[in-house]
C-alpha cells in the first residue's frame, strides 16, 4: 500500500464505527507513522549497514547517533570491525589522537564515544554503522529529496506488505483512545489493539525464519559431566 492508500483505509476503518469526527491528515499520518516504529522496536525490523555512517572530523571524538536508529550495533571501517565496550564503559587513560579503534554509546548524551581523536590525516573517513533502526523515512513525513534539487516525495511504508495494516491498526487503536472527542472508544481501541499485537507476533515468526535466527538453551560446558 502507499501511504494515501492507507489513510484512505484507515478512515474507513473510522467511519465504520459510526464517527463523525474530521481528523486532520497530520494527526492521523502521525498515528500511522507511529505504528510503523513500533512494529520496529518490537519485531527487529530493520537491522542492515547500508542507510547510515559517519564522518569523521578532526579532534572530534564523539558524534550524535543517527534519529531513525533504535541501536547502534557495529561500526566499521572499510572491513575493519571497530570494538565496541559496553554501554556505560569508559576508556581508561587520557584519549588519544589517531585512528579510533573502540567505541561506546554515551546514556546521557546519546551519542557514540569513541576512543581516539581523529587527527587531520583521517579527517573525512567514513564509518558505517551497522543497525536496528526504524523506516528510513518517517511516514508522516517526506523521503529523501531528489537528486538536482525540487520537492521531497511523500515517505511511504517500508515494512513488508504483508504486515502494513498492523499501521492501520495501532493508527485505530490510538483514534479510538483519543480523550478529547465524544467518540473516544475503549473497546474498540483494545479491539485494534490486539489486531496489532497478532501482526506483530506474525512479523517475529517471520524475521527469524528470514534471518535463520535459532535459539538454543543449554548448560555452561564446565558444569557438563
Amino acid at each position: 500500500m502507499t501511504r494515501a492508500e492507507m489513510l484512505a483505509e484507515l478512515r474507513d476503518v473510522l467511519n465504520a464505527a459510526g464517527t463523525d469526527v474530521t481528523w486532520a491528515d497530520t494527526q492521523l499520518l502521525g498515528y500511522l507513522a507511529e505504528g510503523q516504529d513500533k512494529f520496529c522496536e518490537e519485531t527487529g525490523y530493520f537491522v542492515d549497514k547500508t542507510n547510515f555512517s559517519i564522518t569523521l572530523q578532526t579532534g572530534v571524538s564523539s558524534y550524535d547517533i543517527p534519529d531513525r536508529v533504535i541501536q547502534v550495533l557495529e561500526i566499521w571501517d572499510g572491513t575493519r570491525k571497530l570494538e565496541k565496550l559496553l554501554t556505560g564503559e569508559v576508556f581508561e587513560g587520557t584519549l588519544a589522537d589517531g585512528d579510533p579503534a573502540r567505541w561506546t554509546t554515551d546514556q546521557e548524551t546519546g551519542t557514540i564515544e569513541f576512543d581516539r581523536a581523529p587527527t587531520a590525516t583521517e579527517n573525512g573517513d567514513e564509518f558505517t554503522l551497522r543497525v536496528w533502526r526504524y523506516s528510513q523515512y518517517d511516514l508522516a513525513g517526506d523521503g529523501a529529496a531528489p537528486e538536482g534539487g525540487g520537492d521531497a516525495p511523500d515517505a511511504e511504508p517500508e515494512i513488508p506488505s504483508r504486515f502494513q495494516r498492523a499501521c492501520i491498526e495501532w493508527a485505530a487503536y490510538k483514534a479510538f483512545n483519543h480523550h478529547d472527542i465524544e467518540t473516544q472508544d475503549p473497546v474498540k481501541a483494545v479491539d485494534h489493539l490486539r489486531s496489532f499485537e497478532l501482526y506483530v507476533s506474525d512479523a517475529r515468526t517471520a524475521f527469524r525464519r528470514y534471518h535463520n535466527i535459532e535459539t538454543r538453551v543449554g548448560c555452561d560446558p564446565a558444569y557438563a559431566t
